[in-house]
């Protein structure tokens, strides 16, 4: 009988310290439908990604909002702390120019410059778009915070394919990409098509160039 009752008592422990474990899965837990060899190679990828913090995506962006469309070729220059976007038609006229760095935000249109604190809120405030500028530069080269996604897929090189964020104050997003370039000895992985969705807007981006 008592060896009966220590191994009992024994698969008890065993079992709190399975439940203990369980309540208290670190926050990538929600991942966990990814196996380890997916994520490794994920975060090798996002280990590469953190050297390329200073790029230029030329290419294609259209907008899609209820009963409107608006595209344009884009050109994006990203540094650590500045953001510049160009906006063009297919003759080449510059229909918006916009940067932002630590001390604001401009956007030069129509002949006129307008000014703010963000990029973000300046081009909602001027054509109501409420466009994630302030998480595009990190999602256009395929990174994000693990903390912060829900539903990740990843594709066979652990790159990006899926994942939904919510950002404060903007709103619900799922963000999809359709086509990687390949790695090269200067860059990594980049993403070539990414698609945007908010209930109220959709951004599609098609990347002909990095550099």
């Amino acid at each position: 009988m008592q060896t009966v009752a220590r191994s009992l008592s024994t698969s008890l422990l065993v079992f709190s310290l399975i439940l203990s474990g369980c309540a208290s899965l670190p926050p990538e837990s929600k991942h966990a439908h990814i196996t380890p060899e997916l994520m490794a190679k994920y975060q090798s990828h996002q280990q590469a990604l953190k050297g390329f913090s200073r790029w230029q995506a030329s290419g294609k962006m259209a907008l899609f909002s209820p009963g409107e469309k608006q595209s344009s070729r884009m050109n994006w220059q990203q540094a650590p702390q500045e953001s510049r976007l160009t906006l063009t038609n297919l003759l080449g006229v510059t229909l918006l120019e916009a940067q932002e760095s630590p001390q604001g935000a401009l956007i030069k249109v129509e002949g006129k410059t307008h000014s703010g604190s963000s990029l973000q809120s300046l081009i909602n405030d001027l054509t109501g778009y409420r466009m994630p500028v302030q998480a595009m530069p990190r999602w256009l080269t395929g990174d994000i915070d693990l903390a912060l996604a829900q539903e990740l897929a990843l594709d066979d090189g652990g790159h990006l394919l899926n994942f939904k964020q919510t950002l404060v104050g903007w709103g619900n997003w799922q963000v999809s990409y359709n086509g990687y370039y390949p790695a090269t000895p200067k860059r990594p992985a980049l993403p070539s098509k990414i698609t945007l969705k908010h209930p109220d807007l959709t951004i599609k981006l098609i990347i002909h160039k990095w550099n």
